[in-house]
């Protein structure tokens, strides 16, 4: 079956990327995360959608951490001594 689908190029971009970072084809990433999202249940999937739209604000805002300070701030709430 085929669908064509327009993506917001931020999106498109995203898709891009990850299929070149996992030296994956843009289809199988594209089929791979369309499965993941509808295998979840409803209030999952909502859940996810508005974590990761709040994540892409939060980066487009520039209020983000380096992983340093992300791994130290784990290894601070867990008791940890992960290294980056």
């Amino acid at each position: 079956m085929s669908i064509t689908l327009d993506l917001p190029p931020q999106v498109e971009t995203l898709l891009r990327e990850r299929a070149e970072a996992t030296g994956q084809d843009i289809q199988h990433i594209a089929i791979a995360v369309l499965a993941l999202g509808l295998s979840l249940n409803d209030d999952d999937f909502f859940a996810a959608l508005e974590g990761i739209q709040r994540g892409l604000n939060d980066f487009e805002q520039g209020k983000f951490s380096s992983l340093a300070d992300f791994i130290a701030e784990q290894n601070e709430k867990h008791g940890l001594t992960l290294e980056a």
